[in-house]
């Protein structure tokens, strides 16, 4: 059973390089539609679900900053009680923290079902007392990232570095914010591949081999229905 955590660089052929994964190894992306499928494990309906992820977060300003504001994210309802006494539906309005500790219950989850492949939303972090969890971080040059979201994006050379930049600003601040960590951390990570130079094909080969040396502890695990 195999369970992947990938951090990325945006424009790093990390997408192409998830699929090729899941397709070849079997695995499931952590995703909406994985979340609603562990969301009664959480107790959240599956309609409901928040995937506040790096794409999701946006950056506080400096008052916000400064006064310690939490920015709603989201609201959702829950249903508490047992059978003798009923049940009521409670409505609740997520904060961005607590919609971090959200997905944080449910990448939880999702480990205990095997074979997924979880990208982004600080799985490395999350998951890195499980012995037998591979974290992965996909890396390339910036210049190369730079022609694959041009190419990818239909971006302009100017509009595609900005992009490039606010989103690695972004996506650090997320971890560091709520997570407590640098994702260029290599510490956080089994294997830090540069597509850059060892391409797709050779990125997955490493992944592969680096799976093949990681311990398997016996551990109970739960059937996940994705028909």
């Amino acid at each position: 059973m195999t369970v992947i955590t990938m951090s990325r660089q945006i424009g790093s052929g990390s997408d192409e390089l998830a699929t090729r994964l899941c397709s070849e190894l079997g695995l499931i992306q952590f995703d909406k539609r994985l979340m609603a499928r562990v969301a009664n494990e959480v107790g959240i309906t599956p309609g409901e679900i928040i995937d506040y992820s790096e794409t999701e977060y946006q950056r506080r300003g400096f008052f916000e900053v400064l006064f310690r504001r939490s920015r709603p994210v989201a609201e959702f309802s829950t249903w508490v009680g047992n059978p003798a006494a009923g049940y009521e539906r409670r409505t609740r309005v997520l904060d961005e923290a607590g919609a971090v500790d959200l997905i944080r219950a449910t990448v939880i989850k999702a480990y205990e079902q095997d074979n997924i492949l979880i990208v982004g939303r600080g799985g490395q972090v999350i998951l890195e007392d499980k012995p037998d969890v591979l974290h992965v971080r996909v890396v390339a040059p910036f210049e190369e990232r730079l022609r694959r979201m041009q190419e990818s994006q239909n971006m302009t050379p100017s509009q595609a570095r900005r992009y490039l930049q606010e989103i690695d600003s972004t996506s650090a601040e997320y971890l560091r914010n709520f997570h407590h960590v640098d994702p260029d951390d290599a510490s956080l990570y089994h294997l830090v591949v540069n597509t850059g130079k060892l391409g797709i094909e050779g990125a997955l080969g490493l992944v592969k081999q680096a799976l093949e040396v990681m311990p398997h502890p016996g551990r109970q695990t739960l059937t996940l229905g994705l028909g």
